[in-house]
């Protein structure tokens, strides 16, 4: 078993050999008992053209590890230490493998319980896409976090990983979050609001921000490159002009009682997450029939048009361009063929 000395001690668990050739793309997945929503992961980002992973457990009792390990394009690191106390602000752990094992590559940086999605990443892979990022200079994009939820009660939610995520919780808000400016940032404005203010904030602005819905989770790492705050900043990278989406599966299954056992495991700790947690909880404890979709709400078509016309994504001329020239391409190789 080899081991990382970070800020934290990070425990490597798998065996194979972690020999990165140059232009894999990899994950980086920090996740806690989410074997539900592992496979669901797996399948979307291999799909999209992810090379490799690195998963971060945190202490998993429910076999996540173990289907980890079974996988042939992952490794699995471990720790017991705090995720909320160690891993947010700033995300030392994630900093530590990606500084390790993705310097020189592109990387993605995500939850378990988000799916990437990008401006016509139906005729694009990642591949291309990080080939149009190189091509225009850019080392990273920003991402707009869109929370998915199902219909009727909130408590009621369940999944069994059998069905694909987009089908258990097909809807979301249609109109993006707010926008605040932040000077000399990276990124240099985010993005708040969306259904979690809607439903949980009820005033509570004035003590706290609502959940931050910017991220970015799309970076050519570097020496130097580190998050600051979770995924939601980073230091000073060229942001591409592109806005992509992260469908967010925070409210799929569990959701009382992962918050609830957030705040039990870090009671003497105070911090923004637990701080949303709090708000949630009070929330159900209101209405325990709380439900997230009202007369508002649209279903996620599966397609990237849509969310490029509601505003959560933002494409260019000059991708559209470079898209279209992708198609050219493969309409020339099936005749070649």
């Amino acid at each position: 078993m080899v081991e990382l000395r970070s800020p934290k001690h990070l425990a490597r668990l798998d065996d194979r050999p972690i020999d990165v050739t140059d232009g894999e793309i990899l994950c980086f997945v920090g996740l806690r008992n989410e074997a539900k929503l592992l496979r669901q992961l797996l399948d979307h980002y291999r799909g999209l053209g992810v090379d490799r992973f690195f998963f971060l457990d945190n202490g998993s009792t429910d076999g996540t590890r173990e289907l980890i390990l079974e996988q042939p394009d992952s490794h699995c690191f471990h720790t017991e230490g705090s995720h909320f106390a160690e891993n947010i602000d700033p995300p030392r752990w994630i900093n530590t493998l990606m500084n390790v094992f993705g310097t020189g590559h592109w990387c993605l940086s995500i939850d378990a319980d988000e799916l990437l999605v990008y401006p016509d990443f139906e005729r694009a892979n990642l591949r291309q896409l990080c080939s149009y990022l190189d091509s225009t200079g850019a080392d990273a994009v920003i991402g707009s976090m869109i929370d998915m939820y199902a219909d009727g009660p909130l408590a009621e939610y369940s999944y069994d990983g059998t069905i694909p995520l987009v089908e258990a919780s097909p809807y979301f808000d249609p109109e993006p979050g707010w926008m605040r400016a932040r000077d000399g940032m990276y990124p240099p404005e985010q993005m708040f609001g969306g259904v979690r203010e809607r439903v949980f904030w009820h005033g509570r602005f004035k003590q706290t921000f609502p959940p931050c819905l910017t991220k970015v989770p799309i970076v050519k790492w570097g020496r130097g490159t580190h998050y600051h705050v979770a995924q939601h900043t980073i230091s000073k990278v060229r942001f591409s002009e592109l806005r992509v989406a992260l469908l967010h599966f925070k409210f799929v299954w569990g959701f009382r009682q992962k918050s609830a056992s957030s705040l039990s495991e870090n009671a003497q700790l105070k911090e923004k997450t637990l701080e949303e947690r709090a708000a949630y909880m009070e929330a159900l404890e209101r209405n325990p029939k709380l439900a997230l979709r009202n007369q508002r709400s649209v279903r996620y078509r599966g397609d990237a048009a849509q969310l490029v016309e509601l505003g959560w994504m933002k494409t260019s001329e000059r991708y559209g361009g470079f898209v279209s020239t992708l198609a050219v391409q493969h309409q020339g190789s099936d005749y070649a063929n």
